[in-house]
This record gives structure tokens, sequence and C-alpha cells, in this order.
């Protein structure tokens, strides 16, 4: 009789189909948990990379100030995600100052000078954050862990360091060399002419080629142009700061006043009769007088560690030498004239080969006219409207130009032939994400 009945319980097929739904249940049930608690989780980690970037790039913007940089970081990666809501997702101890190597495409901590950020960002047991499942749960898996990084470095684009950068066109007369990476850039495109060499490693640029205007064998008789060519858009920004910049530097404590300023004196206020032949070192002019009249420096005089905020304008005669000078004016010129202009033969900057020190920065409100064989060593120009410069055959040996117009360029110079690395006092500095 027993064996009647096991043998009955075994051939009985009653509720087999409940065993098949069971088994299909878990995983359908599976399969929604994947889709739910995935998504989820992917939401979540895409949450985490972005507030990765944000606070890198909030971070970067601080640098060289470490421990600013380390709150700002902290700061913007509670503002993408609440504590409340997703926990400490980023601590003081996630974030790393560095610089970071682009050659090998690899940060390294603890550095004089750091250029770069490393956070990283967790939703992790550790933290107890991590990303809880809901249907995973009843399959066994109970939350995910994850991790973002974002690294973001703080550059100076090397058309700011060695370069003339314009808003509108640079026109290029023919017979120029260009060596050293220096770097042409129009926003409104680039006109050049026959005869000009551009080593490898130079670059042409304008947000589109066909803002390019050459002769029809322009590729050909300017040897190495056609490697130089690039697309790609920059903005000559300090043009919009220059006046910005002349209320700072009447300031004698302010940070952007070069190291060989006594910021212990007042501002010196003279008039445009003023003979800077007897100028004092170390100080800051301030030259008030109408707007149409002219101050003068001295022909053949020799200027240094002097900087000059003048609301006339201002004219460098022949023969002056200018080292570890700012020179910048902010009158109004009629007809769009220039309002700070350079005779012929005027030495600027000191020919060091770019070390450090003995440069001249110069900023302009109206136009700037750069007359021919002037010597450039280590120079700014930054002009709200347009640069002209005249032929230098001894060489430019450090320039860099922004114009918020155009910038013409004469025939017969010869550009980037700086081997040292001197930093020029004042520049927009970029940020990016690098990894």
């Amino acid at each position: 009789m027993f064996k009647l009945r096991v043998c009955a319980f075994l051939s009985d097929e009653q509720g087999g189909g409940t065993l098949w739904g069971l088994f299909w249940f878990m995983i359908l049930l599976s399969i929604a948990g994947v889709s739910v608690d995935g998504t989820d989780a992917f939401r979540n980690d895409t949450m985490l990379q972005a507030t990765a970037d944000a606070a890198a790039l909030a971070a970067v913007i601080d640098l060289p100030r470490a421990d600013s940089a380390v709150a700002s970081a902290v700061e913007y990666a509670g503002k993408n995600m609440p504590p409340e809501v997703y926990g400490d997702v980023l601590l003081a101890e996630d974030v790393d100052i560095g610089i970071w190597d682009a050659e090998n495409r690899t940060f390294i901590r603890d550095v004089p000078i750091p250029d770069a950020v490393h956070v990283r960002v967790r939703m992790d047991h550790a933290r107890g954050n991590a990303v809880v499942a809901s249907f995973l749960r009843i399959v066994g898996f109970k939350a995910w862990e994850l991790e973002a990084h974002a690294i973001a470095q703080k550059f100076t684009p090397q058309c700011y360091t060695d370069g003339l950068v314009a808003r509108g066109y640079v026109d290029t007369s023919s017979n120029n060399q260009y060596y050293n990476e220096f770097c042409i850039h129009g926003q409104q495109g680039v006109y050049l002419q026959n005869g000009s060499f551009f080593e490898l490693g130079t670059s042409v640029s304008m947000p589109d080629l066909s803002l390019l205007t050459i002769p029809t064998d322009g590729l050909t008789s300017n040897p190495g142009l056609e490697d130089a060519l690039r697309e790609g858009s920059l903005d000559p920004r300090m043009v919009d700061r220059v006046p910005e910049i002349m209320d700072m530097y009447l300031d004698p404590t302010s940070p952007i006043q070069p190291i060989w300023i006594d910021q212990s004196k007042p501002v010196i206020e003279v008039d445009c009769n003023f003979n800077f032949g007897d100028h004092e070192t170390k100080r800051i002019y301030h030259v008030i007088c109408p707007a149409n009249k002219q101050v003068q420096i001295p022909a053949n005089s020799y200027i240094r560690e002097t900087l000059v905020i003048a609301e006339s304008q201002i004219k460098i005669p022949s023969g002056a030498t200018l080292e570890d000078v700012i020179l910048a004016s902010r009158a109004t010129t009629s007809n769009d004239g220039a309002n700070i202009h350079f005779s012929s033969s005027v030495k600027l900057g000191r020919a060091d080969d770019c070390a450090d020190g003995g440069g001249v920065q110069i900023f302009s409100t109206q136009n700037l006219f750069i007359s021919s064989s002037i010597t450039f060593n280590g120079v700014q120009l930054v002009s709200a409207k347009n640069v002209d410069l005249g032929a230098s055959d001894a060489g430019v040996k450090g320039l860099a130009v922004q114009a918020g117009g155009n910038i013409k360029l004469s025939s017969n110079n010869a550009f980037g032939l700086c081997n040292g690395d001197d930093p020029l006092l004042l520049t927009n500095q970029h940020y990016r994400l690098v990894n």
C-alpha cells in the first residue's frame, strides 16, 4: 500500500506549474531588478561623474591656493549631490593637488607650483551611502558601490604666451619667419602673402579654414604653412579687462603689481609736462591731463622699473630703452587713432633671451601703433582695438599680442626666437578636464 502511494505521489503532476511559475517569476524579477536597479545605479554613476567634473573645475580655479581649492571642491560636490540626500560623496581627503603631465598622462602630487586638481567621489559601504538595490535584494544583491574620478588643469594657451591673437583678423605681409611654436590666430580670419616660413610646430588658426586668405600659390610659396593650419576658436579675453587692469595698477597694494614696484609708496600724480627722464624707479605714475594731449618719454632715454597709467596719449620717441616697464593709456582719440605710439628703433625689454624679469607690458583702450625696427624681448601688447606692427629686422624674442580688433603685421620679421620661458605678468587662465 505504501509503495503504491509513493508511486502515485511521484507520478502526480498537479502543482508542477507552480514550480515553473516560481522559476519564471524569479527570472522576471531578476530582469526587472537589473532594469530598475541598474538604471538607478547608472543614474547615480552619471551624477557622480558630473559632480567629480564640477568639483575639479571649481577647485582648479583657486590654484595655487591649495586650501581654497580643496574647500571649493568639497563645496561644489555638496551643491551637486547634497549630503542629506546622497551622503558625503567627497571629503577633503579625496582631493589631491599637483600637476598634470600631459606627455605621460599622469597626475603628480605634492609639487611646489601646482596646476591641476584630482578628485575622487564615492558612494560605497564605507561612506554609508552605497546605492541600495530594490528588486535585486530578493536574489541576494544588496547595493552598488560607485566611484568616479576627474582631473582638471589650469593652463595658458600657447598663443597667449608667444603669438598674435585677434578678435578680428590678422593681416601679415610677406617674408616673415615663424619658429618655436609661435602662433597666429584670427577669429575672423588670417591674411597671408607669399614668402613666409613656418617651422614645424608653429600654428596658423581660425574657426574655419575658409577664413584663410592666401595667394593662389600660397601653400607652396609659404613653406610649412600647410602643416601649420588649424581650425578652432580662441578669444583674446584680456582686451575686455584693460580698464579694470588699469584701475588695479593704480592701487599700489594690488595683487597684480609687479615685484619691482615699491608697494609702500603712494601713486605719483603728474601732468603731460612731466619729464620721465627724471623718473623715480619702483614707482607708479598717474598722468592726468586731457585725452587729446600727449605725454612723451624722452628720446634715447633708459626707463626701468616704472609703471605709467595715463589718461592722455603716450609717445615713445626713437632710441628709448624700456625694461621692467608697464605702460597703459585709456585716452580716447579722434578718428580711431592710436593712444600709444612707438617710434622706430625703440628697445622693448631686456635682451636676455626671455630670462625672468626685464619684460614690458603695454595696455591700450584704443589702437596701438608700433613703428619699424623695434626690438622685442619678452613683451606683451594688449589693445582693445587694433595693433599695427612694423618691420623688425632684429627679430622678435618673446611677443604676445591680443587685439580686440585686427592685427596688421609688416614684412621681414622673425618670430619665436626666444629660448627662455619668461611668464608674462597678466593673461587669462583657461581650465579644462584632462581625465
